[in-house]
């Protein structure tokens, strides 16, 4: 059995690729904490194959899920069992070697929807193109993302993502971008958002039931008892739980005493 070879100790390569990976990465982390939950939590399911952002239309979907993180900086191609000393050359080893891997049909890189997403390397640059921004070109981004979101849902799903990154591609927007007066994504564009807060409304809901209890519970909606009777209720349903458990704990003891025989010794 051929041993796996060490790829990459060389100085980085410069990357020739025609989608950027690392930008493509950054969106579709964005897609599917946000855009992917989204369609999940209306009751979608995962995206249709005839969404762009789809797994079925990126082109490096495939390469990423072969893709094997062994330790520290070493990466391991799923394909082919080589091993490398950075990511960035088992990328490139992906895009060299293993570029019939992509899913028959897909046409999608990511990284070309970063300034729709707002991917964290794209947000960076901003600052240097912001001289030049002018409102008919991101006029032309719009009606491209007002389609795209349309490919990728309906209904009101299409209507808040419209809304969250067709919207704002103005340059305004992008210019409080780049003073830092919003951010590119807010609390709760990832998976448990609504999760969380979920569990904030049953947390104050919780409160309230304790509250009600320390303020006393009239005596009509009681059956007449008072707080003074419940809490005597109360007392004998804990003593009784006591004395119950500690004669199970008795029994229980008298048991294993029963069943333990000890040794017997022989001259």
């Amino acid at each position: 059995q051929k041993s796996a070879t060490m790829v990459g100790s060389s100085p980085h390569p410069d990357e020739n690729t025609p989608c950027s990976r690392p930008e493509s990465r950054e969106a579709r982390r964005i897609v599917q904490t946000h855009i992917v939950t989204l369609s999940e939590e209306a009751g979608h399911g995962e995206l249709a194959p005839s969404c762009p952002l789809s797994p079925h239309n990126d082109v490096l979907a495939a390469h990423e899920a072969a893709k094997r993180r062994l330790s520290g900086a070493v990466w391991k191609c799923g394909l082919c069992g080589k091993q490398f000393r950075s990511e960035r050359h088992l990328d490139l080893h992906m895009h060299r070697k293993h570029a019939d891997a992509s899913p028959a049909g897909a046409t999608s890189c990511l990284a070309d929807e970063c300034d729709l997403l707002r991917c964290p390397s794209w947000v960076k640059r901003l600052g240097d193109a912001a001289a030049a921004c002018t409102e008919g070109a991101l006029a032309v981004r719009r009606e491209h993302c007002a389609a795209l979101m349309h490919s990728c849902a309906f209904g009101p799903l299409f209507a808040q993502l419209e809304h969250e990154y067709c919207a704002n591609l103005t340059c305004s927007y992008r210019q409080q971008l780049i003073a830092g007066h919003i951010d590119a994504h807010p609390p709760g564009h990832t998976r448990g958002g609504l999760g969380l807060l979920a569990f904030g409304v049953l947390g104050v809901a919780a409160a309230a039931v304790v509250c009600c209890a320390c303020l006393g519970i009239p005596e009509a909606q009681n059956g007449g008892r008072t707080p003074t009777h419940q809490s005597k209720e109360r007392s004998d349903s804990a003593r009784a739980f006591r004395a119950a458990e500690s004669g199970s704990v008795v029994r229980q003891t008298a048991t294993r005493q029963r069943l333990y025989q000890p040794p017997r010794h022989t001259d």
